[in-house]
């Protein structure tokens, strides 16, 4: 027993019946003939658009992973750790404006409010 390729497809016949097509079957045969061909373009050609898509994601996935992991791992070294969770000087300048800010509003407000009780009589 002969052993076929993975296509499995039957045989392609050895000897080829002589009959001589028609007109008809003729432009038939040539038309599937250049569908199948621009078929085949079509898909050679996503294969080819394909190919270099599917290395740059398995690239970057791969990059991404072991950059995340690498990050992580100098984010969390314990002498690390309070350098890290320091305020920073402008943060707490910042901070330290704000907070002034709100205690002057808080007062501007209860000014404008005794203003206001003691006008409404």
């Amino acid at each position: 027993m002969q052993q076929r390729g993975v296509n499995l497809l039957p045989e392609v016949p050895t000897q080829t019946t002589t009959r001589k097509l028609s007109q008809r079957e003729q432009r038939d045969v040539e038309v599937i003939e250049r569908l199948i061909k621009s078929y085949f373009l079509i898909i050679r050609k996503n294969i080819q658009d394909s190919v270099p898509k599917a290395i740059m994601h398995f690239l970057v996935n791969n990059a991404k992973d072991n950059l995340q992991s690498e990050l992580v791992s100098q984010l969390y070294k314990q002498e690390e750790i309070d350098r890290l969770l320091e305020e920073s000087e402008h943060v707490a300048a910042r901070r330290k404006e704000a907070a002034e800010m709100l205690e002057a509003l808080q007062k501007a407000s209860h000014i404008i409010s005794d203003i206001r009780e003691t006008h409404l009589w």
